[in-house]
Parts: structure tokens; sequence; C-alpha cells
């Protein structure tokens, strides 16, 4: 079987470059026997639509396979030689990350209709939905002949803009990439300038208004003045609102926001240097940095919605909270930061984690295509 691999690779950044980078090294991996030709963009987002400040990583990147970078979100002469490739290669199928409805004429006006197609759905619907996000992605997933999923609020999604399809529902897999056998505890917070017995909540990822970073800052207030707070992540939206929230006088020095995008080989220290970390999400379908901390063996606060549940054992590997509520939010931190000092922590989380295998999604998406 020959199959096209499509989705953002590196240098593009961000947690879908980094899923379709994994997913294809097991692939070519555990399956030698079929053909996985990695296909990415020559440009994903235009600049004056991308709001953050690069959309690739630092340069002396190098990423170790060679791509076929024909994709390009905006140029139509692109998507006609995009799907001369395609038909002239005889794929047998083509595997294509969908994340949001933007990408819709780019997607459809590139694969031929007559190769049969799945897409690996990160988020059926954007997280910030505009005027046309439900008729786009209803023509796009129509298209293809087998929709993968993250959660079952998706699995309900597309039954609710399509009807009945295809589907097969999988999990987001460990992003266990970033471990680092260098480091320690005490040597991340040494390294970040945090005393051994701090009691530290990470938030991490890029900051949107759905992840109720503002939920968190509230609860912060709500909680003994022994426990921290660091943020790490570049903001994607106005962040007066945040920066006005942190400089509070009742929680003054007790918040620390590095507003930046964390390169790969820097994101271990954060979560070696945490005790819990706390996803606020007002609303989501699954999360990236949950499973980064799972590998890191990290004590789990996240909020009731969407996928983000079924990511933790209640009272054994981590706490859920209500959406949009300091008062749960804070509560859950307090009984998770408790939980942190469990001698047993490490293996029930471990335990969890190895339900997350890269190896297994394979396996389970290979045997749908066959």
């Amino acid at each position: 079987m020959k199959v096209a691999f499509v989705g953002p690779f590196p240098p593009f950044r961000g947690g879908i470059a980094q899923f379709t980078a994994k997913l294809y090294e097991t692939l070519t991996e555990y399956y030698p026997e079929h053909t996985f030709v990695p296909v990415s963009f020559s440009r994903l987002y235009p600049s004056f639509l991308f709001p953050g400040t690069s959309q690739m990583e630092p340069p002396g990147y190098d990423p170790d396979t060679e791509i076929n970078r024909l994709l390009d979100s905006c140029n139509p002469v692109k998507w006609r030689s995009a799907k001369r490739f395609f038909r002239k290669s005889s794929f047998d199928w083509i595997i294509v990350q969908w994340w949001h409805p933007f990408f819709t004429p780019a997607l459809l006006n590139s694969i031929p209709q007559d190769i049969r197609a799945a897409a690996i759905c990160h988020n059926v619907l954007p997280h910030e939905s505009f005027l046309l996000s439900r008729v786009l992605t209803s023509r796009f997933i129509k298209r293809m002949n087998l929709l993968v999923t993250h959660s079952a609020s998706d699995m309900n999604v597309i039954e609710s803009l399509i009807g009945k399809s295809d589907t097969l529902g999988l999990y987001l897999p460990l992003y266990d990439q970033y471990l680092n056998n260098e480091l320690d505890r005490s040597s991340a917070r040494q390294k970040l300038g945090y005393d051994a017995d701090a009691q530290i909540v990470l938030f991490f990822g890029l900051i949107r208004p759905y992840k109720g970073l503002i939920d968190l800052i509230e609860a912060v207030k709500l909680l003994p003045r022994q426990i921290s707070l660091l943020i790490v992540g570049e903001c994607y939206s106005d962040s007066s609102e945040i920066r006005k929230a942190i400089t509070a006088e009742e929680i003054s020095g007790r918040i620390r926001w590095i507003d930046e995008f964390v390169p790969d080989n820097q994101v271990a220290k954060y979560f070696l240097a945490s005790d819990v970390v706390a996803l606020p999400y007002r609303h989501a379908t699954q999360s990236a940095v949950a499973q980064i901390a799972l590998a890191f063996e990290r004590v789990l606060i996240l909020t009731d919605t969407g996928g983000l549940s079924e990511l933790v054992e209640k009272g054994s590997t981590g706490f859920l909270a209500e959406p949009c509520s300091p008062t749960s939010i804070s509560r859950a931190i307090l009984s998770g930061i408790e939980l942190s000092t469990d001698p047993n922590i490490s293996v029930r989380i471990d335990n969890k984690a190895s339900k997350f295998s890269w190896t297994e999604y394979a396996k389970r998406l290979m045997d749908k295509l066959k």
C-alpha cells in the first residue's frame, strides 16, 4: 500500500506539526512493507492572518526527513500541481491532518476525488468559530472516506454536521519526545530560579481565550500564598487583560509569565520544575499539553469539557474542575498539590500514560485502512 501522509511537518512549529512528524516516524518504523510519502506545506498561514511571532522553528532546525513541500493554503496554481503529484504517484490512500476550515479550499482542490482519503481530526470545528466555519467543515469531511477523531465529543460534532459516516475513535498519543534525561526536578528549578520547596502550578502552551487562563489567574487569588503560578506560552490574543490580572495586588509576585514560544529543547525544564499542570480550558476536545504532562508524570488539573476527562483518573492521577469557575479550579489545584506528594503518584500516572501509545494508534489506523 502506498500512502501520502499530509500535514504540517517541522520546521513548522506547534503541536500538530509535532504530531504529524511523530506519527509518520511510527508508521514508517512499524510498517516497512508499506510506503509512506510525507507531504507538507510551502505556506501554512499567510503572515497577515497569523497572530504569533513566527510559524517556524528557530533558525538552525534541521529536519531528519526529506519532505515534499507541495501544499499552499492560498495559491490555486499550487493546488493544481499538488493534485497532479498525488494522481501521478498512484497513492492508495491520502491521510491528511485536519484542524481548521481555513484549509478547506486548498485541501479539496489538491486531493484528487478518485483517491481514498482519511482525515485525522485534531478539532472538527475550530476553537474560535467564524461565519462559514460549519459550512466549510461539512464540505471537507463529506469528501473524506474515513474520519479519525480524538474524543467522543468530536464524534458527536461530525454526526451533527453530516450524519452517519465512517469514523474511527482514537486518542491523542503521549507526547514523550520532550523528555530530557540530563535534567531533574532540582536542576530544572535551579535554572528557573525557584526554591526546592516552592509549590508550582504550570500553565503551558499558546494562550488563546478558550484556554481559560484568566479563570486560572482568578483561582490563584483563592489559593494559599505559598502556591505560585508559572505561565509559559506566547499570547495569540490581546494580552492586556492578562497583564492587568497578574499585577493585581493580592497576587503580586506569585505569577510569572514567560511570554514566548518555547523551543523543543527547552520544554522539559518547565514540566520538571512544576508540581501540577493546570489546563483550565473553557471548551476543548483534547490537549497535546496534557499528553506532555503525562509523559513527565505530572498531576493534571483539567476542566470537565470535551475529551479532557478521559485523560485523568480522578483522585488518582489528577482532578477535574468546572469550566469557567475559579472556585472549582482552586479546589482542584489544592487537591492536586497534595496528590503530587504521594510516593506512588508516578507509578499511577505511568499506568495511565501507557494507554496512549503511538504504536497502538498506528496499528488501529492501519487496520482500518487495509
